[in-house]
């Protein structure tokens, strides 16, 4: 499955949380962060299988929904990067899909404007 995400490559930290499990909703720092009410506290299914699961948006449209353009660039300049994952490990949910990364097939970082006018 192609699913989208954005965040930062060196950390990988995302909107909510960083790579150890830290709450650290970097969201909050956007002008607009559309989807910063979104409920993205702790659940179990975000380890499940003793994995480290990841927040991904599961198309184009998808991703507009919780970015705006504005929200986009705002997350560039702070360094954070938007890449398109093959995954071969995941769980689609009704707004999102989760994956891991032992279930990633490739990834490759791709330009803002794929997604948004910017």
């Amino acid at each position: 499955m192609i699913v989208y995400r954005i965040e930062n490559p060196d950390t990988m930290h995302g909107m909510w949380y960083k790579l150890d499990g830290t709450w650290a909703p970097f969201i909050f720092t956007l002008t607009e962060g559309i989807s910063r009410d979104l409920p993205m506290g702790y659940h179990p299914r975000y380890s499940a299988g003793g994995k480290k699961w990841f927040s991904a948006g599961k198309s184009k449209e998808n991703m507009n929904q919780w970015f705006s353009a504005r929200d986009a660039l705002e997350l560039s300049q702070a360094d954070y990067k938007l890449f398109e994952f093959d995954v071969s490990e995941f769980a689609e949910e009704e707004h999102q899909v989760i994956f891991t990364r032992e279930g990633v097939v490739s990834c490759k970082e791709i330009p803002l404007n794929f997604l948004w006018e910017v």
